[in-house]
């Protein structure tokens, strides 16, 4: 998915085609794919205060690991989870995108994004928004997701249930 030359940071198109492919997956449903994106050891992170500093210290909306993200997913295509009959529908739009730092020793960057996620389930349409903060792992079969923080503009607010990923 990348066109980058040793020594030389990430292409920022192909940073937002990564991005895109990521959303698109998660609209799709397709969930393993998704998951596939993500290092084993990655952190998927929604902070429930603007400015939270870690999820280890404080409570968050969402804070899972790869064995967590594994166990949702599952629940997702289990057909006794009534909790999500139907399926919530969703739009992903990522835009402005910014590579904020690139670390050429541990092949990593961090890129900056802003997102619109649009839910649709049971006649009912939410929108949520926010900043998408993610570590990317640059390595020989592309990019890979060491870690993203998802910072909801009304994460301090109340919220609906969370049913599916931003």
């Amino acid at each position: 998915m990348q066109n980058r030359q040793q020594g030389n940071p990430p292409d920022l198109r192909a940073l937002e085609q990564f991005l895109y492919h990521e959303a698109r997956l998660l609209d799709e449903q397709r969930w393993e794919e998704w998951n596939a994106l993500y290092l084993e050891d990655a952190e998927y992170w929604v902070p429930a205060a603007p400015d939270q500093e870690d999820p280890h210290n404080h409570v968050s909306l969402i804070y899972e690991t790869g064995l967590l993200r594994a166990v949702r997913i599952k629940r997702y295509r289990h057909p006794n989870a009534f909790s999500l009959q139907p399926m919530p529908r969703s739009a992903h739009l990522v835009t402005n995108v910014i590579l904020e730092d690139y670390d050429e020793s541990a092949a990593e960057c961090s890129v900056n994004s802003r997102f619109i996620m649009l839910q649709y389930r049971r006649e009912k349409q939410e929108v949520f928004a926010g900043t998408y903060h993610h570590r990317l792992r640059i390595g020989e079969d592309g990019f890979r997701i060491a870690a993203k923080r998802v910072d909801l503009l009304n994460c301090d607010a109340p919220l609906e249930n969370i049913l599916i990923y931003f």
